[in-house]
């Protein structure tokens, strides 16, 4: 059932690329427009600039709003979707906002926002349940996606850092293997032709924490 699992999980992981690729194709193909709203401006007579620079606006933020989504896509972070809902949020204001009203609320929208992303969103949470990444997932992207404290100065990827905790521990790798660093722990899900594929990233129950302290500082004693 867990291999069952991990498979649905890689499916849709890749179709999500997929989607991310076409999405992007979307968003280049989308500059060309933009760039002729830009030679067309000066061309426009003084009553007709307004609504052109408005329609101009419109675009860029909905390409703004493209290049958002596929980084949720990719990164399945929390936070990713909260940046796309404020940039939605900012183009309503910006472009479609006639009245005060609408230009209070959507103020109003983007300072929850913000205090979803200060308050209520944080690695403890994200991490909860575990999270598989790919093994070539960036540390620093990560470290900014979930608010984590991995360790950059060992390895670039993911993948390359349990290689270099391999080493350090020598441990090997394989699959449902485990390493901790810090208060966070790695899981290889998957493997193929010898190299790491999928990462499941898990923090350390508190209690857990606890047990570790207590067992060194008997230790220690």
């Amino acid at each position: 059932m867990d291999k069952f699992r991990h498979l649905l999980v890689r499916g849709a992981n890749h179709v999500e690329i997929i989607l991310a690729f076409l999405l992007t194709i979307g968003m280049i193909v989308g500059l060309f427009t933009v760039v002729r709203y830009i030679v067309t401006i000066p061309t426009l007579d003084m009553n007709n600039t307004y609504d052109f620079v408005q329609q101009f606006l419109s675009m860029a933020l909905l390409l703004v709003i493209g290049i958002e989504l596929v980084l949720m896509l990719l990164s399945h972070s929390s936070v990713a979707v909260l940046d796309l809902i404020l940039f939605a949020t900012a183009r309503k204001m910006l472009v479609y906002s006639d009245t005060m009203i609408d230009i209070l609320l959507a103020t109003a929208a983007i300072a929850i926002v913000f205090a979803i992303k200060k308050y209520l969103v944080s690695s403890k949470y994200m991490l909860r349940d575990g999270k598989i990444l790919s093994a070539a997932s960036p540390i620093k992207n990560i470290n900014f996606d979930i608010d984590t404290n991995i360790p950059e100065n060992k390895a670039n990827t993911i993948g390359g850092l349990l290689c270099r905790l391999s080493e350090d521990e020598c441990k090997p790798i394989e699959p449902g293997a485990e390493f901790t660093i810090g208060d966070i722990k790695l899981k290889i899900v998957t493997m193929k032709d010898g190299l790491i594929e999928d990462v499941e990233i898990q923090e350390i129950s508190n209690q857990k924490k606890k047990n570790t302290k207590a067992l060194y500082g008997h230790k220690a004693q």
